[in-house]
């Protein structure tokens, strides 16, 4: 076997030293601090085994590790190689195997790892808001403000503004093709925000991931110094797609930005507008309102169009005898005009059809699907009908 790439990182809520629900407003900072700049879990190993790239560390407890996500390890021989960073290929209770090439023969235990963050750094952190930097898709710096929600009994909501300066003392965006509503927002109470709740009220405010299972289902987060994916589900069920996505597209400064991807559902503290993303959901670029498919039948609110449903979930039996669903780039389109301007990188719309799609129930979406191009392709839906399925891929978001 030959090492995985680790640009490209999976977390699920359910992941020991995470254990959050989407509805967890008192946790949501601490956890989102965790996935993006610290990483979490962290344990002592205490021996190798080495055999030939096949490397299996033995913990004196459960670990609690799972495969298919990213060990870091900051300390030792190992440290060196790949920055440190191995992909999880298998594990037991107490002991977790990875392919790395060129390690050492013999090494000593006595050292910790932990799941390794997507690497953003957390640059301004007050009471609610935090700011993290990463890196837009030409590597220079950006930066992400998370406004937190601080009404516990209003919805689980996020304001999100990304720009490319901030004042290190006012913690607020300065950039000025910045999304002008959220730069200064100091509680995420209307406009532009991510959601993961559509019933306000404060009884999942430090729920766990079991405690909230039964309203939420299933959570997870794919992400990279260039992106993070959200894929939840509200309390009442439906799918939401939260996301920064890398962006490429014309040469102007005022869209010289990554594509967010949140929703405007109305004041957080009364029920959300609609159960489906597709109306209510919001794409800036910069200060710059897009959307993501040509709008059609006059239905000019919608992020996608619905009548671009393929007309079967797979390729026909004349291209590949398997059942086999494509996907495309998602292309970003200014909202007023629906000119194209770029295209969304590291996810993609799946072309399933109104049958022979993947269920939306909330103990199966978002899923972890294996394709024919890509090992794992994490897949959430918009919750509406016919449904839209984003993919965000673990694989390179930059080529070089």
């Amino acid at each position: 076997m030959a090492m995985k790439q680790t640009q490209t990182k999976l977390f699920d809520f359910s992941d020991v030293g995470l254990d959050f629900s989407p509805g967890s407003k008192n946790l949501f900072p601490d956890r989102f601090k965790k996935m993006l700049a610290l990483g979490y879990n962290e344990q002592t190993v205490s021996s190798v085994a080495v055999t030939g790239n096949q490397v299996t560390f033995t913990y004196g407890v459960s670990h609690g590790y799972k495969s298919d996500r990213v060990l870091k390890i900051d300390t030792g021989p190992l440290a060196s190689i790949n920055s440190g960073e191995f992909w999880i290929d298998s594990v037991t209770t107490n002991t977790v195997t990875m392919t790395i090439d060129g390690a050492p023969t013999s090494i000593a235990g006595n050292f910790a790892t932990k799941v390794a963050s997507l690497g953003w750094e957390l640059m301004y952190e007050q009471a609610n808001i935090h700011i993290y930097q990463f890196k837009h898709i030409d590597n220079t710096d950006m930066y992400a403000r998370l406004c937190f929600q601080t009404n516990l009994t209003a919805r689980n909501v996020v304001s999100v503004c990304i720009g490319k300066t901030f004042d290190v003392v006012t913690g607020f965006i300065t950039d000025e093709f910045s999304l002008a509503e959220t730069r200064q927002i100091a509680t995420p109470t209307t406009g532009t925000k991510w959601e993961f709740q559509l019933y306000p009220g404060g009884s999942d405010n430090n729920s766990t991931y079991s405690v909230g299972y039964p309203a939420y289902g299933k959570a997870m987060c794919v992400g990279s110094l260039y992106h993070m994916v959200l894929m939840t589900n509200l309390d009442s069920g439906q799918g939401r797609v939260n996301a920064i996505f890398p962006h490429s597209g014309v040469d102007y400064v005022s869209v010289d930005y990554p594509v967010l991807l949140a929703e405007d559902s109305g004041p957080s503290s009364s029920n959300t507008w609609n159960f489906n993303q597709n109306n209510t959901g919001r794409v800036f670029v910069g200060n710059i309102r897009c959307r993501l498919g040509v709008s059609s039948s006059g239905n000019f609110s919608d992020l996608l169009s619905t009548t671009e449903v393929p007309a079967t979930s797979f390729l026909s039996s004349l291209v590949q005898p398997f059942n086999i669903t494509t996907a495309i780039q998602l292309p970003v389109y200014e909202f007023s005009s629906s000119q194209k301007i770029g295209y969304a990188y590291g996810v993609y719309r799946c072309l399933y059809a109104t049958s022979n799609r993947p269920s939306t129930d909330r103990a199966q979406s978002p899923a972890v699907l294996n394709g024919e191009n890509a090992e794992l392709i994490p897949t959430g839906n918009f919750g509406n009908d016919p449904y839209f399925y984003i993919s965000a891929p673990l694989e390179e978001v930059i080529l070089d």
